[in-house]
């Protein structure tokens, strides 16, 4: 589902940001010396801001995407319950019907019988 992978991704990014803020490694560059890639200290705290704020937004997204899906969860719930109503009044209306049609149908077995029990009478009884 594509919620599934926008919280897997947001999953992932979360896990990054914190990975990066627990080793105090700033992003690596391949095209600069290995001394020049770790981040200074009075870049740290920056750094902290950073990863603090991004993860904030993360956060506030997936409450979003939870939000998004407990309404539309929600949604469904009442569509289902309709068409459950909707469901149980077709079947009142059709169960009266053949119940209307059994009973038309007993009638006439019952006056058929009655014809036949008259017509196989002998005529003079």
């Amino acid at each position: 589902m594509n919620v599934e992978a926008e919280i897997l991704d947001l999953k992932v990014r979360v896990e990054a940001l914190e990975t990066t803020l627990r080793s105090n490694v700033g992003p690596r560059y391949d095209d600069l010396v290995p001394a020049q890639t770790g981040p200074y200290r009075f870049e740290l705290p920056a750094l902290i801001a950073q990863v603090s704020i991004g993860v904030t937004e993360i956060r506030a997204e997936i409450a979003d995407v939870r939000t998004e899906l407990s309404q539309d969860l929600q949604a469904l719930l009442v569509e289902v319950a309709g068409l459950r109503v909707q469901t149980n009044e077709h079947f009142n209306v059709i169960q009266s019907d053949l119940l209307g049609q059994i009973d038309s149908l007993r009638c006439d077995m019952i006056e058929l019988g009655l014809r036949i029990d008259r017509l196989t009478e002998p005529d003079g009884v």
